[in-house]
Parts: C-alpha cells; sequence; structure tokens
C-alpha cells in the first residue's frame, strides 16, 4: 500500500486509469458508423496540414499510429486526386493544389451566397418570380441558393445544393456556355441530353449553336425544355478575366416570360449579375 501510494506522487497514473483514458481517445477518434478508411485518410491530411510542409513515409507514419502500409496504400489513392504530391523520388510527402483550390471554391462559394442574397430578394420582389443562384460544379451547375415567389406555380423546383441539368435549364446553360473549352466538351460527352418535352435540345451540335448565342447575347433561356408552361431566363456572374462564378436564374410559367416582360426580366436578371459580380471586386 505505501509503495503504490508512493507510485502514485511520483506522478506515475495507474494502469486502470491510462487504459481508461486509451479507451475515451478511440471513442472520439472514430465516430460510429463511419469509414475507418476515411478517418484514417482525414487524419494524415490534418497531420501535414499541421505539421509541414512535408514529412517522409515512415515519420508521418509513426507520428499519427499507422502501420506504413496503410499510410502508403492512403497516400497513394490521394495522390491520384491531387490531394497529396510526392515529391520526387523521395520518400516525402505533402498537402496537394488541389486542397488549395477546393478550399478557395468554398471560400468563394460562402463569400458569394452572403453577397448575392439581398439581391436575390430584391430581383424576386422586382420580377415576381422564382430566383436561383448556381455555381460551376462537377458536371454542370448546383444551386447555391433560392428565393421563392408566392406568385409562381412552378411545379418543378430545384432546391439547394441539387444540380441544374446542363442543356435544358437557362442557368445550367449560362454556366455550361463561359466555362472551358475543355470543361464542355467533357460534359456533353458525358451527360445524357434526355428529351423532357417537344422543345428540349438532345443534339450536341444544336446545343452547341445554343450556347454560341448564349454567349453572344450575355444570356440564356429556357423556352419550355424542361417542363411544359414553364420558361426562364439567367445571366452569368463573371470574374474579370472572363470565368464563370455562378449565374442568376429567373423561372416561371410561360405566359410571363414573353414580349415586353421578357424583355424587362433580362433587363433585371443581367442587372442583378453584374451587381454581384461587382460587390465581389470582380
Amino acid at each position: 500500500m505505501l509503495q503504490e501510494k508512493a507510485r502514485l506522487r511520483g506522478g506515475a497514473q495507474p494502469v486502470s486509469l491510462r487504459s481508461e483514458e486509451s479507451r475515451a481517445n478511440r471513442t472520439t477518434d472514430v465516430a460510429p458508423g463511419s469509414s475507418k478508411s476515411l478517418q484514417k485518410a482525414l487524419r494524415i491530411l490534418f497531420h501535414l496540414g499541421e505539421n509541414g510542409p512535408d514529412l517522409g513515409l515512415t515519420e508521418l507514419a509513426t507520428q499519427i499510429g499507422l502501420n506504413k502500409s496503410t499510410a502508403y496504400r492512403l497516400l497513394n489513392a490521394m495522390e491520384k486526386f491531387g490531394l497529396i504530391e510526392k515529391m520526387g523520388e523521395r520518400d516525402r510527402y505533402r498537402l496537394g493544389l488541389k486542397l488549395f483550390e477546393l478550399g478557395n471554391k468554398a471560400l468563394e462559394s460562402r463569400t458569394l451566397r452572403g453577397e448575392a442574397h439581398h439581391l436575390l430578394l430584391q430581383l424576386a420582389q422586382q420580377s415576381r418570380e422564382t430566383v436561383s443562384l448556381a455555381v460551376p460544379a462537377v458536371g454542370g451547375a448546383v444551386c447555391l441558393d433560392r428565393v421563392d415567389c408566392a406568385d409562381t406555380i412552378i411545379t418543378v423546383r430545384t432546391s439547394v445544393g441539387a444540380r441544374f441539368q446542363s442543356h435544358c435549364t437557362a442557368v445550367g446553360k449560362a454556366v455550361l456556355a463561359f466555362l472551358p473549352e475543355e470543361e464542355i466538351t467533357a460534359i456533353l460527352t458525358t451527360d445524357s441530353l434526355t428529351r423532357y418535352t417537344p422543345n428540349t435540345i438532345t443534339s450536341i451540335r444544336a446545343l452547341r449553336k445554343n450556347l454560341e448565342k448564349v454567349v453572344r447575347r450575355g444570356y440564356a433561356l429556357d423556352e419550355e425544355e424542361l417542363e411544359r408552361g414553364l420558361s426562364g431566363v439567367a445571366a452569368p456572374v463573371r470574374a474579370r478575366d472572363g470565368r464563370v462564378l455562378a449565374a442568376v436564374g429567373m423561372a416561371g410559367p410561360t405566359n410571363r416570360f414573353r414580349a415586353a416582360e421578357l424583355s424587362r426580366k433580362i433587363v433585371l436578371i443581367r442587372k442583378t449579375a453584374a451587381s454581384i459580380a461587382e460587390g465581389l471586386g470582380s
């Protein structure tokens, strides 16, 4: 008993307490139902970010408690996606530039939504239509924000986070038309141009001509291409270097997207897109 007290006073921790602490750490490290491999990969990314700029395979595996073969497998997998870079022939690794690109896009999207939301509210009030903001994403455009209008009878609503069809929505075409040529080609060759109505463009050649028209006039139209009775207009939000940052779209019953009323809405949508770009300093 005296020896046990002396040992405790000396600062050593009882085995039972150490075991309990280890179990607690394991509990917080691994979330129920999540992928252990994914968590290990994320631990590698975070550790490199906090302890880089670069680390060798052996020291990295040792520092985060992985065996070398597991660490190598995960590093190799992440390297294929540009998340990790191997430094020449040396057995050392650093964070990949893809993370920088993704981080910039995440920051840009949040800034974009914050800057644009009050302008979307204003646009919805002025146009009396449902309006949306979309950003370029893999395969086309994704809805970042939407403001509904009580006056609309739209039956197809694209929720925040959902993908706009690239070939048959105004917003989708407003983004697609201003992407780099290689991205346009990749999307057109991998996406099926599904026919939704008799007005849907299902030919790549016809869609390219439509996109050329979008670039010339600075806005895109959806003329009942996704749903009968539903039309829309959209304009790109572009940076000073010409990159498309987003697109502002408006959709509603076709009878409200004709003649003088359509012209008024085109002016409103282009003005809003320009105001968002200006607010971003683009």
